[in-house]
């Protein structure tokens, strides 16, 4: 096999595994004829679904109130082998159910509230006589 070149080597070898792989698809032809021969029985099936379900109350704020729901269903399939077989299927399914409930804000009331501002106050005061015997009058602004 030194002499042989790589295409050929190559050539050769997917022609063997061709050649000994080619038992094994007959055989396989054989037992799916066989399989056709029998006859098919219904075997009962056992499916369980789960449903989660949420409610959505409409108020000013959103509340979720979750519920659950499960429900059980048995069916029956036919199936190729006379052997019984149970099988358990979960399914969860998430639905919303939306329930609106009616919620009255409280309501806003009017009332008086005091504010002290400071105030002016004026006062006249009157300035002693001086020397000239001219009387003044002297205007004095106060703020608390």
């Amino acid at each position: 096999m030194k002499d042989l070149s790589k295409k050929k080597r190559i050539r050769y070898l997917l022609i063997a595994a061709t050649l000994i792989t080619l038992p094994c698809y007959c055989l396989g032809l054989v037992v799916l004829r066989i399989n056709r021969n029998q006859v098919e029985e219904a075997t009962p099936t056992i499916t369980i679904t789960f449903t989660p379900t949420a409610t959505v109350t409409k108020t000013p704020y959103i509340t979720l109130t979750p519920t659950d729901t499960a429900t059980a269903t048995i069916t029956g399939t036919p199936a190729p082998t006379s052997t019984p077989t149970q099988m358990a299927t979960d399914t969860q399914t998430p639905t919303i159910t939306p329930t609106y409930t009616l919620t009255i804000p409280p309501t806003a009331t009017q009332t008086e509230t005091f504010t002290p501002s400071p105030t002016l106050t004026l006062t006249l005061t009157t300035a002693p006589p001086t020397a000239t015997s001219t009387p003044t009058n002297m205007l004095t602004i106060e703020t608390p």
